[in-house]
Order: C-alpha cells, then sequence, then structure tokens
C-alpha cells in the first residue's frame, strides 16, 4: 500500500504472492490466461500476467524478466503483503529496476510475483506455493524450483515458511512482521491464534531456516523496527540494513535497487 503504516497496516504489505496452474479438487489444470490490469502499461516484453486454477481458487501469477533476455532462467518468488495482491511489486518499480540489475552486470534472473489470497501465506497457500508452483514454473519456462524468495510484511513470514523448501540458497525480508510476544501479533491480526503465530513467528523458529543466507531491510520509523533488529541480530543476517523510512510503499520503492542488486549478486557476475 502507498500509505503509512497503519493499524492493519503492517501486514498490508506482506503476505502473498504465487500462482499457478493445478485444479479444484480433480478439475483438469487450466492453461494460463492473459490479466487484464489496471496498473499503468509496462513493457509487454518484460511483464506476463497469468492465471491459473489452483487449489486455492484461480491465482494471478506476474513473471517480471529482464528486457532483451530470453530462454529459461533462475526465479527468485516474491510474497506480498496482507490486504495486496501480485501486483504490489509492478506497483513498486520492480520490472524496470530488474532490467537495470542485469544491465548493471549480474547474471539475469527472473522475479515471479503470485497471489495468496486474503488469509496471509500460513497454511494453505504454503501447500500450494510447495506442490503446484513447480509446474506452473516450468510451464512459463522459468527453473521449476526459486534459488530465492524474498517477501514484504506479512509475505516475510510467508517466505520463512517456504525457506525450507530443498534448493532455496536465499531468503529477504523486507519490513518482516515478526513480534516478541503473542500481544503483539494478536493486537496486529494475521494469525487466527496462538499456536498458529508460536509455530510460524520467524522469531521462534530460527533453526528451521539456520545455515540460509539471509538479509533484513527495515526503516526506522517502522513500528516493527525492535523486532526486526532482533531477528536480524539473532539470524546473523548480512545485509542488515536500517535506514530512513518507514512501513510504506514509499520506503520499498526507495530500497528496491538494492535489494534487487543484493539478489543477483549472490548468482554471480554475468561472464563476458
Amino acid at each position: 500500500m502507498d500509505g503509512r503504516w497503519t493499524r492493519r497496516g503492517f501486514l498490508l504489505a506482506s503476505a502473498a504472492a504465487v500462482a499457478g496452474c493445478g485444479a479444484r479438487g480433480q478439475t483438469p489444470q487450466a492453461a494460463p490466461t492473459a490479466l487484464p490490469s489496471s496498473q499503468p502499461p509496462v513493457d509487454s516484453t518484460s511483464v506476463s500476467n497469468l492465471i491459473w486454477r489452483s487449489s486455492i481458487g484461480d491465482v494471478k501469477m506476474i513473471v517480471m524478466r529482464p528486457r532483451e533476455v530470453a530462454g529459461p532462467l533462475p526465479v527468485c518468488l516474491a510474497l506480498h503483503g496482507e490486504g495486496t495482491d501480485a501486483n504490489q511489486f509492478v506497483e513498486i518499480g520492480l520490472p524496470p529496476l530488474l532490467t537495470a540489475t542485469v544491465r548493471a552486470g549480474t547474471r539475469p534472473f527472473a522475479v515471479v510475483a503470485v497471489d495468496g489470497g486474503t488469509a496471509g501465506w500460513l497454511g494453505a497457500p504454503q501447500k500450494m506455493l510447495a506442490e503446484e508452483l513447480p509446474d506452473w514454473l516450468s510451464r512459463a519456462e522459468l527453473a521449476a524450483t526459486p534459488f530465492s524468495v524474498l517477501g514484504i510484511s506479512s509475505g516475510a513470514v510467508g517466505a520463512f515458511e517456504y525457506a525450507r523448501t530443498p534448493g532455496l540458497a536465499l531468503l529477504t525480508a523486507l519490513s518482516p512482521a515478526v513480534f516478541t510476544s503473542w500481544r503483539d501479533a494478536e493486537r496486529f491480526g494475521g494469525y487466527t491464534d496462538e499456536k498458529q503465530w508460536e509455530r510460524s513467528e520467524p522469531l521462534r523458529n530460527l533453526t528451521a531456516v539456520a545455515g540460509l543466507p539471509f538479509a533484513v531491510w527495515c526503516g526506522t520509523d517502522d513500528p516493527l523496527l525492535p523486532a526486526a533488529r532482533e531477528l536480524a541480530q539473532r539470524t546473523k543476517a548480512n545485509p542488515a540494513t536500517f535506514g530512513d523510512g518507514d512501513h510504506s510503499a514509499l520506503y520499498w520503492k526507495k530500497i528496491l535497487p538494492e535489494v534487487l542488486r543484493f539478489v543477483g549478486d549472490s548468482l554471480g557476475k554475468k561472464t563476458p
């Protein structure tokens, strides 16, 4: 969302991003269809909007590729925040920045954002990512297993859940919606009950991603900053970047070039 952080806002920028083939029950898999978009036009050679029928309903998947790069690409999976959808990453200007990142010298990669529904990235959406996403990526002529996952706000919580996926090499959290107590988590929503929070809260489940390279960005005016700092310290996040900004789209737009460079550099530089 574009406004400042509000009572729900800490999660309005997180939660879901992935879409795919699949089917409801035993429904045959459907081919992707073009998705009308109200967003400002983006070069059609770099952005593809697809809809897949999945176990959680029809899901929108946005594939963002660097311009003028053909063929299969490694994938960074992007999980949006609660109250938004996969378009969040288009809205904060990711497609042209991805092209600029690759032109600056990193190996080419795609960013794939998927809708995760309205209830966050826990439970059924995670099952969808684990069981259905690989086929959707293959059908889009991309690597079936993402090398990286990034999430915004509550999408960062979903990224932690997804980070247990074999083959993942990098985890990135932007303004992560993490909490040091159930009281804080309950106040702002996002969990069905305390047990679900205990099972999924990153600060309480760090061993699940032990050894996985991790990076975190958070604004110094973000109400979630103290918990984000604790997360960075306990995970030995590198980089752990805390600069001017709050829990808003303005902050994410500002840091996105640095985030994409970090993700791209993890793949290494392009060969001449």
